[in-house]
């Protein structure tokens, strides 16, 4: 098989995968709705599937730091800030273990550690970062983190679907809306995530050593 029907096989196949990944999400609201009968509250299916793709999109980035010291610090500060929003995943938790907004706490801890290591080495963060942002599926993780961050945020406003709904206004509606465009951003933020790793180890050892000596002259 020639290389090039191979990359073309293998972009077949990531989009395919692709396909059946951002069908999770109308799976997961389906199952919260139609089978548990909730309202997509803290303690749904849900908020599980957004905690454990957040997690994995932690492990991944923790992975290529703890496997390679070139890109270590520039992994731990990616992997540092998607486990605030993991954190943030646990408000509920911690607004009725500790007090409201408790979860800032352990954030701020998290990001000040990793911000604090990365500092230890401000060239090797800044080499690996840029190496990282020229991967291809950079855009993809910016993009997917403006329609979680703000596009989610803005467009799940409760007054404007108490305007739409009116006196036949559901909370569950709002949630379903709401909670399916972040959940959908979680899911590609796994997405790209994984890419990450599986672009890290199609790369042989011995080049991954030669990136490393390259990124510490």
């Amino acid at each position: 098989m020639s290389s090039s029907l191979k990359f073309i096989s293998f972009k077949f196949i990531n989009f395919f995968f692709l396909l059946v990944l951002v069908s999770l999400p109308v799976l997961v609201i389906r199952y919260d709705v139609l089978v548990l009968q909730n309202t997509i509250s803290e303690q749904s299916a849900t908020e599980y599937v957004e905690q454990l793709l957040l997690l994995a999109s932690v492990l991944s980035f923790a992975y290529i730091g703890w496997d390679n010291a070139a890109y270590r610090r520039a992994s731990f500060l990616i992997a540092a800030f998607f486990s605030c929003m993991l954190i943030r995943e646990f408000d509920a938790f911690f607004d009725h273990l500790v007090y409201h907004g408790f979860w800032a706490v352990p954030a701020i801890i998290v990001a000040l550690i990793a911000i604090g290591y990365a500092l230890t080495d401000r060239n090797n963060v800044l080499l690996g970062l840029s190496k990282m942002m020229k991967q291809s599926y950079f855009p993809v993780l910016c993009l997917v983190l403006a329609i979680l961050l703000v596009f989610s945020r803005l467009f799940g406003m409760g007054d404007m679907w108490h305007q739409v709904m009116g006196d036949g206004y559901l909370r569950v509606v709002k949630n379903m809306v709401e909670e399916g465009s972040e959940l959908l951003g979680y899911t590609v933020i796994f997405y790209a995530s994984i890419n990450y790793v599986f672009s890290y180890i199609r790369i042989p050892k011995r080049q991954r050593a030669t990136k490393l000596t390259m990124l510490n002259c």
